[in-house]
């Protein structure tokens, strides 16, 4: 039996005007209800910002209906934590970069093997830092490096898997790996792309990637709940997440269980969790922080970005018009299936293969945080490609007339 739990904000504070009416979302609720009935997701939570306040919070459904021990709650509730899939490359990723821009390390024309010694090979020597975030780099969207790994973690190298050793043979593969066309010549999303950022950012700041986006964005932030969560700790030490606040994502065939407090991405889980592509855990609220945060930069009343800086990633190519990327934000488009949906074309955002999205539309203050496990138990799963335009609507449509 699914169930709602909800935090609804008609005004945020007491000093504020009000911002929706109380019953506004009432359409929107039921329409999610009916998603969890249908088998969209087994569970969702939605929350809606305006100028940086929540003004709706809610959650349907449950955690999960698979699960690996019975007595963990199964009900979904607002502060449920959810593997962002790659809203990785965008919250953690993408804005490390942009405060590495900002502070003068880097520079979206830099080429990448200026940092990453040996890069240049095969073709890839014109590839620069913004080729990678605009994903025109040229290279391939995928590569099942954890099925090399799993090959690989044998005999003297047994151990190997959810390592930093891992890491780095993944780092040294994609290096040596062939570009699929030229650089800035058309947009294809690249999970290498990605996580040669993540290694450029480690190079860079001499942390690894998950403690750079503790101390330089969730930290600054505020965004308690939001981490990597790294494997070795569980491999190593024996340190578990706690489950029980976690959404379960997929009941795995090569892992053998549900996965829960582990990342979902087959190649991120065999680098040990971390990795610019994917690895973050995070709720709706942690996620309307940032936003909110890339708003105020957008307004320029942001100590943590200035505006020109949001400018410059936020800024259209070329070619955003054909593959809808920016500079490690995504534009609404066809692919995307929010083309029509009525976000605006200065919208930005990313959508997660797990079943999570965050979009913004900054003339506008508006944020849209949808968080589900829409891979739970199967990533087979794809109705919510059909869902999510129809909820973006719905939900503008109750924004444009408050």
């Amino acid at each position: 039996m699914s169930t709602v739990r909800s935090t609804h904000v008609a005004d945020g504070r007491a000093d504020r005007p009000l911002l929706v009416k109380a019953d506004a979302f009432a359409e929107v609720s039921a329409f999610l209800q009916r998603g969890v009935e249908e088998g969209v997701f087994p569970g969702c939570v939605l929350l809606v910002g305006k100028d940086g306040i929540e003004v709706f919070k809610q959650s349907y459904g449950v955690r999960a209906t698979k699960f690996d021990t019975e007595d963990r709650p199964l009900e979904m509730t607002p502060d449920t934590v959810f593997d962002a899939a790659s809203l990785t490359g965008v919250m953690a990723t993408t804005t490390l970069v942009m405060r590495l821009v900002e502070s003068g390390h880097l520079s979206l024309k830099d080429h990448v093997s200026r940092y990453i010694q040996g890069f240049g090979v095969y073709d890839k020597s014109g590839i620069t830092v913004g080729h990678l975030l605009s994903h025109s780099s040229g290279l391939a969207h995928w590569h099942p490096y954890f099925e090399e790994l799993l090959k690989v973690n044998t005999g003297e190298r047994m151990g190997v898997l959810t390592s930093r050793g891992a890491r780095d043979y993944v780092y040294n593969a994609v290096n040596r790996s062939s570009i699929k066309s030229k650089p800035g010549i058309q947009q294809t999303y690249s999970d290498l792309g990605l996580i040669v950022l993540g290694h450029m950012v480690e190079i860079l700041t001499g942390l690894t990637l998950d403690r750079a986006a503790q101390r330089y964005v969730f930290q600054p932030l505020g965004m308690k709940n939001t981490s990597f969560i790294d494997l070795t700790l569980i491999r190593r030490r024996g340190i578990h997440p706690v489950r029980d606040l976690i959404a379960p994502t997929e009941e795995c065939p090569w892992r053998r269980r549900v996965l829960c407090g582990e990342v979902h991405d087959d190649n991120a889980w065999a680098m040990g969790g971390i990795a610019g592509h994917s690895g973050v855990f995070t709720t709706v609220a942690d996620l309307h922080l940032f936003a909110a945060e890339m708003l105020k930069a957008y307004r320029g009343r942001s100590n943590f970005l200035k505006a020109e800086t949001l400018a410059e990633f936020w800024a259209e190519t070329e070619l955003t018009a054909e593959g809808g990327w920016r500079f490690g934000w995504e534009s609404p488009s066809s692919e995307n299936g929010l083309a029509t949906c009525g976000l605006s074309a200065s919208a930005v955002g990313h959508n997660g293969f797990t079943g999570c999205s965050l979009w913004i539309e900054p003339q506008k203050g508006i944020d849209i945080v949808f968080m589900s496990n829409r891979v739970h138990p199967s990533r087979a799963n794809k109705k919510i490609r059909v869902l999510r335009p129809k909820l973006f609507e719905m939900v503008l449509k109750v924004l444009s007339g408050s």
